[in-house]
């Protein structure tokens, strides 16, 4: 079954309920004590998160601490591209927003960086963001060019 309709029509109808559902199914999962990274075990642990609208999109920011990497990681995603996630359920039962948030958990959070590192940007507290722009750290993105060698880079353990 193929979710983005449901999806659609949350978004448009309450974008702001759609975030907050999509927030609460998603903490529920990386808080779950059951759940452990791929291959090495551990957990990811959340700092912070909140959801809300932002110029008309529902939108994600999740801080975070991964096992792999020494810093502090932010993510900001829009809620409503559900077109750029895989929403074909197992069930049809399975809510569309649990869907989305077991996506950005698997395929965001818990996975390496990758080439996402190289377009990292730290915040006035050292959060490093990925993800949809405006990044919370794109004030001081606007200085050094991503990727300049002036710039310091976090470090991965």
């Amino acid at each position: 079954m193929d979710a983005a309709p449901e999806a659609s029509a949350r978004i448009r109808d309450d974008p702001q309920r759609w975030a907050d559902d999509v927030h609460t199914a998603l903490l529920r999962q990386l808080t779950d004590p059951a759940r452990q990274l791929p291959a090495t075990g551990g957990r990811v642990h959340v700092v912070r998160s909140w959801a809300g609208v932002h110029d008309g999109h529902p939108v994600l920011h999740v801080v975070y601490h991964h096992p792999w990497w020494d810093f502090t990681t932010g993510l900001r995603r829009h809620l409503d591209e559900v077109e750029n996630y895989p929403l074909n359920l197992p069930a049809p039962d399975v809510d569309p927003a649990v869907d989305l948030a077991d996506n950005i958990a698997t395929s965001d959070i818990e996975e390496p960086l990758g080439s996402v590192l190289e377009s990292m940007a730290p915040d006035e507290d050292g959060v490093w963001w990925w993800g949809d722009p405006p990044l919370p750290a794109d004030e001081r993105r606007r200085g050094p060019a991503p990727g300049a060698t002036s710039r310091p880079r976090p470090r991965l353990r």
